[in-house]
């Protein structure tokens, strides 16, 4: 059995984990809505959305609806309900504060493009730090160490005796007093 919601089908005992990269509409205690791409949950219910934009009621809006609720008026004027969006981007909601999830809309990308770009971004990002590295064909990623002005690679303490290697005698910090 499954649930359409607007455009999507989306099975009825689906689980959360299932809707991960869907766009989803989450209501709070507050009556505030956020619209966003689920990126993670946890067990407590906190939720993080990507691309998130927030949608509320105005305070003035608000005491209008609660003046009006006894009284009524068909005028379109009093029942069109004006809410103000805001862009969030990157939201982490707590679980305590969530009322309800409503799926939106099913992903951009599907997993297997999400793998694609996913790989491509891990190859971009080596080539990058390649690059940075300043690494050539002839290094085939030997490290080497630094070295002195004369060629040594040795190091020197306060008494001018020469330390192999990076090896360093301990310097307690300053006022440590040794028993």
């Amino acid at each position: 059995m499954s649930s359409t919601y607007g455009k999507v089908s989306v099975k009825q005992n689906s689980k959360l984990r299932n809707l991960i990269n869907y766009r989803i509409r989450v209501v709070t205690k507050d009556g505030k809505l956020y619209l966003g791409e689920l990126m993670a949950f946890d067990k407590h219910m906190n939720v993080v959305l990507g691309d998130c934009v927030e949608e509320r009621i105005s305070k003035q809006q608000l005491q209008k609806i609660i003046q009006n609720r006894g009284k009524q008026d068909t005028s379109k004027e009093n029942n069109v309900i004006k809410t103000e969006k805001r862009v969030l981007g990157l939201v982490i909601l707590r679980g305590e504060q969530i009322l309800s999830t409503v799926v939106e809309d099913k992903p951009v990308l599907t997993k297997k493009d999400r793998i694609e770009e996913t790989k491509k971004q891990k190859k971009q990002l080596n080539n990058q730090k390649r690059a940075r590295k300043g690494k050539t064909d002839d290094s085939k990623g030997k490290i080497v160490k630094p070295t002195s002005s004369n060629g040594e690679k040795s190091t020197y303490n306060a008494n001018n005796t020469v330390i192999p290697g990076n090896l360093r005698k301990f310097q307690p910090p300053p006022g440590f007093k040794r028993k």
